[in-house]
């Protein structure tokens, strides 16, 4: 090796543990607190403050006897109390409406997770039948003496087991060798 393709190494593998540590300072979201929990916090602080403060503007106004003095209790206790009641609420129902979205999105997220597995599970049992119909073929030929099914009026001749006639009523027995019936290409791949 070069002195020069040494110190190119030394300078990636330097500029490797730079990023490395770089990244290990990001936040992300799968670390970081939730963007809702602010939300919720504020909700949580201006409900009850609205309440307190309309108990006190009410408080405040039924100790008097001249109407003019209620008028700012009115204001300051009854009004900006049910503001903060208000926004309180507006507050929580911002926090509902996050939680909704997080929630549909990690139920998609699941969905693709759960429909690439399902799409893994059939590409791999594809190809674990495209492996075993050679053994499929070389299965021992018919005789007369295997028993196998037939629907009444049907001109396909299927195992016990075939898939085709499982659970179905009105079925017949038949040896195979009959005139008009072929083999079910689904049990009996010939």
């Amino acid at each position: 090796m070069s002195t020069a393709e040494i110190t190119v190494e030394r300078d990636a593998s330097a500029r490797q543990r730079s990023l490395a540590d770089s990244v290990r300072g990001l936040r992300t979201r799968a670390s970081g607190a939730d963007g809702a929990k602010p939300l919720l916090l504020v909700g949580g602080i201006l409900v009850p403050l609205g309440f307190v403060l309309v108990i006190l503007g009410w408080a405040g106004a039924s100790h008097t006897v001249n109407s003019w003095e209620r008028i700012p209790y009115m204001i300051s206790g009854g009004l900006l109390g049910l503001g903060l009641i208000f926004a309180g609420g507006f507050t929580y129902f911002a926090y509902w409406l996050t939680q909704l979205v997080y929630t549909a999105r990690r139920d998609a997220s699941d969905t693709r997770v759960i429909l690439e597995r399902i799409e893994q599970l059939i590409a791999s049992g594809a190809s674990l039948s495209a492996a075993s119909a050679p053994a499929a073929t070389a299965a021992p030929a018919r005789t007369g003496s295997t028993t196998y099914l037939a629907t009444a009026t049907g001109t396909m001749y299927h195992r016990p087991d075939c898939p085709a006639v499982a659970g179905r009523d009105n079925l017949r027995e038949v040896s195979g060798d009959e005139e008009g019936l072929t083999p079910c290409r689904i049990c009996e791949p010939d």
